[in-house]
This record gives structure tokens, sequence and C-alpha cells, in this order.
């Protein structure tokens, strides 16, 4: 495997990290690679999804969970360190970037989202694009700031932040992801959707956005 060294990180919630690895090789927007890393003693090696598109820079950045063994191992690493990692992988990939789009995510499945997202904004800055952005509490909505940012800039970008848990004062969306596929896809259907999550939440937005007219070969996903 090659290595990548570790640029900076910081934390995102209570529970997740931003990672950012100076990187020797080229990857798609959507892909994941297989991290390897010796945690006490055992060689342990978890699959993740970019969360950056390609940069000129060769940075690569992850989203990832640091209340496990191996998300803790990377957030004591210090800049320099270097971890093992396989060559990208994985077909999920931007479609069409001038083309409307809709993005579902939940937790760190918003990766690979992420990714997909910046890409087609930095090559069709006006293209009609909706995140729709799942979490249990306001804390973890991951990147809220810098999508909320992208919405100023991007006339036809839209964030829907979305919490499944009461938080006073709340004036966003409720429910999960799954929940908001009829707004978000309103009042068209030529659209390509990306969605990332577990297996549960994969299965029930195909089947919404199959009901909602939209065409298998126009969604593209990933399983976590």
């Amino acid at each position: 495997m090659p290595r990548i060294t570790l640029i900076g990180s910081r934390d995102l919630s209570p529970r997740v990290s931003h990672f950012s690895f100076q990187a020797t090789f080229r990857h798609h927007a959507g892909q994941h690679v297989a991290l390897r890393a010796e945690i006490e003693g055992s060689r342990t090696i978890r699959y993740f999804s970019i969360a950056s598109p390609p940069l000129p820079s060769g940075t690569i950045e992850f989203c990832i969970r640091h209340d496990g063994r191996f998300g803790a191992h990377l957030r004591d690493l210090r800049p320099g360190d270097t971890v093992q990692c396989s060559e990208p992988a994985g077909q999920m990939r931007l479609r069409n970037p001038s083309r409307p789009a809709v993005y579902f995510a939940a937790g760190t499945g918003v990766s690979p989202m992420r990714a997909i997202l910046l890409e087609q904004l930095a090559a069709s800055p006006d293209a009609d694009a909706v995140l729709t952005l799942g979490a249990r509490h306001v804390e973890e909505l991951l990147y809220r700031d810098a999508f909320e940012a992208l919405a100023s800039r991007h006339s036809g970008f839209r964030f829907v932040p979305v919490l499944s848990r009461g938080t006073a004062g709340w004036q966003g969306g409720r429910g999960h992801v799954t929940d908001h596929v009829g707004p978000a896809l309103a009042p068209q259907r030529d659209v390509d959707a990306y969605f990332c999550g577990p297996p549960a939440m994969v299965a029930e937005m195909r089947a919404r956005l199959a009901r909602a007219g939209i065409a298998e070969e126009r969604q593209c996903f990933e399983r976590y």
C-alpha cells in the first residue's frame, strides 16, 4: 500500500473529525480507500470515502468518527505522520455537472456527497442542486457552516439540514432524510440522485426515489 501523510485535523462534532492528508495518487470524487494501521499490536483496516474532490495540491480529506479505535488512532497522529492507504476504488461519480442533482446523506455518509457536490459546483457554479443532510442533534450537522456558505455563493444550491431528535428553537427540517425526498425533488424529476448511508437508509431512499419516478440508472449511491 502507498502511504499518505497527515497535514492536519480538526473536530467537526463531538464524535467526528476532519482529516487532511497529502497523497501521491489521483482519485475521482465519490471514491473510497482502505486505510491500514497497527493498533495495539493488531493490523487494522478500515474503508472510508474521500470527502474531497481531486485538488491540484494532491490533498485528500476524510470525515471520520473518532469515538472508535481506528478514528481515535488517526486523531492521535501529528502532522507529518503517515498511514498506509490503498489506491482509490468505487464507481460512485458525478454523472453530469450541468444536470440538476439531489444529494442525501446522514452522519459521515456526507463524505462522498461533499466531494461530488464540490466538484459539481466547481464545474457548473449555477447548477441546480439540493443537499439534504441529516443528524440527530444540531451539533452533529457536519460541515454545516461550509454548506451554508456554499449556498450563499451559489444561487442554484440549496442546503436543507434535518434533525431526527428535538432541539429547542430549531427552525429547520425534522425527521429523517428519507422523509424529505419529495420536497428535494420538487418541482422537477429530471435529476440525478446521490445518496450515502447505512443499508436500511439506502434501501428506503431507493424505494422512495423509484416511487417518485427517478429511474434506477439516475440513482448513484454508496452504503457503509
